[in-house]
């Protein structure tokens, strides 16, 4: 085994040379994913791919590759590691920007962990906005200061943090400067991408410090293959924890990921903003995936997700195990359409999921609808899908909601649900998998709504379960089970 310590191994002054106002102009690319027009920071689609093919074909190694805090994410990005290397941050460390990992191949994965001792090393791809000098008053705005990001791209959310860097309290996004009317309301200008909050003082002086999330993913997968990360903490993304399409052969364990999402995903017909923010996702394509011992709080739609719109992807063997998931909208959230598509071998089993929909996002959402489990319309044919002996806490308004049949394709079993915990035990739709009208995003488009009676218009059995329908519920599940 060699170990590389970046310090001797970096010898391209180029490399060491990254203005702060370089690594602060994001680049992207527009992309046309399963009917959304989507604004992607990271690499291109094309270069990811030929990273990926060309990972097959590289010898193996077992060097360890030591990450000081003073080596940037940029710098790491541009390292190829061979399949087997272990990238390795030190621990205590904090990172800002994103990770973009490189692929392993089959039996030899890149692992990207940590080394050393005290807490999780931290990557956060956020802008600190602490001084006073970052802040400006806004002429003929009372009470409202502007600051400048030189991003690129949305902020999703604005983060004032105490002198132990923890989260205090996040600011209220709205959509114009003339609808700021309460403290620390805050409006990202889509053209320039200046941040405007309302305060009644300097937000730089109201807290220990102040950081603006970006939409930008903590780590972007997309089209790896044969990665593994082991204790990292994700923090302050505006996008995803963890993001990507095409992945295969993907491990997460022992992270923390948290405060996550906020961004615009997309804008509807009328204009309006959608927001969006998963604690981990895998989107489109993904097979034999396995996500365990993570903690995860605080993100604006899901802690944990695989869904897709993407006609004829596949997603096989995915495995969400023993994860912490609190104050999330959703705790897990399920759904995939799309021509030709299947999903199979799925198993989301003994996790502790905590108080959904009571996180940050939840009261500024236009669809505040909190779950353990959301399982949204899905066309996809669909086996093997089970949800056993997971810990169901208490929810803002339904421990699970179902949109669809899919009594021949779900398994429950031994699973715990808080019955005193929520409002509803389970919102049941009913609605059938095939033709099915105002599919995501269209509903959205249309009618920017989470309208019970357009959802419900094709259902039948629609049901709502009350905690005084426990029995019920549990006989219900039973049918589902004997499948």
């Amino acid at each position: 085994m060699k170990i590389v310590n970046l310090k001797i191994a970096i010898a391209c002054t180029a490399l060491l040379c990254v203005s702060e106002a370089a690594a602060s102009q994001r680049k992207g690319t527009w992309v046309e994913e399963g009917g959304i027009i989507k604004f992607i920071v990271g690499r291109a689609a094309a270069t990811a791919q030929a990273e990926a093919e060309a990972a097959y074909g590289r010898e193996t190694c077992d060097d360890v590759i030591l990450i000081e805090p003073w080596i940037s994410l940029d710098e790491v990005n541009e390292m190829v590691p061979r399949p087997g290397a272990k990238v390795l941050f030190r621990r205590g460390g904090v990172w800002r920007g994103q990770l973009q990992p490189r692929s392993g191949k089959p039996g030899h994965p890149i692992v990207y962990g940590a080394f050393g001792k005290g807490p999780s090393p931290v990557l956060e791809p956020s802008l600190d906005k602490s001084r006073e000098d970052d802040w400006r008053r806004v002429e003929g705005r009372a009470g409202v200061w502007m600051t400048e990001t030189h991003s690129g791209v949305d902020i999703g959310n604005v983060l004032f943090l105490d002198s132990a860097g923890d989260v205090v309290c996040c600011g209220v996004k709205k959509g114009s400067l003339a609808e700021l009317a309460t403290e620390r309301d805050f409006w990202c200008d889509p053209e320039s991408f200046c941040v405007f909050v309302k305060s009644a003082h300097n937000p730089a002086t109201i807290s220990a410090a102040v950081e603006l999330a970006e939409k930008i993913h903590c780590i972007d997968e997309a089209y790896m293959h044969d990665v593994v990360y082991d204790g990292l903490a994700l923090r302050f993304s505006a996008a995803h924890g963890i993001g990507g399409r095409d992945v295969k052969r993907i491990t997460v364990r022992n992270c923390d990921i948290s405060w996550i999402g906020g961004g615009y995903l997309y804008f509807d017909n009328a204009g309006r903003g959608v927001r969006y923010g998963n604690g981990i996702e895998f989107w489109g394509p993904c097979e034999d995936v396995l996500v365990e011992r993570n903690n995860i709080s605080q993100c604006w739609d899901a802690g944990l997700t695989n869904q897709s719109n993407i006609d004829g992807a596949v997603q096989r063997n995915i495995a969400w195990r023993s994860n912490t998931v609190d104050k999330c909208e959703y705790s897990y959230e399920y759904w995939q359409q799309g021509a030709a598509a299947v999903t199979e071998n799925v198993c989301v089993e003994e996790n502790i999921f905590t108080n959904a929909g009571m996180g940050w996002g939840h009261a500024q959402r236009w669809n505040p609808n909190g779950a353990h489990l959301m399982l949204y319309d899905t066309t996809a044919r669909t086996h093997g899908f089970t949800v056993r002996a997971n810990v169901f806490g208490r929810s803002a308004d339904t421990l699970m909601r179902m949109f669809n049949d899919c009594r021949d394709s779900l398994a429950f079993s031994g699973n715990s649900w808080d019955a005193q915990g929520a409002r509803l035990i389970c919102r049941y739709h009913g609605r059938p998998r095939r033709n099915l009208r105002y599919k995501y995003p269209d509903r959205l488009d249309t009618t920017h709504a989470d309208n019970l009676a357009e959802i419900e218009s094709q259902g039948s059995g629609a049901r709502v379960f009350t905690p005084d329908d426990f029995d019920e519920f549990l006989a219900f599940l039973a049918e589902f089970s004997k499948q």
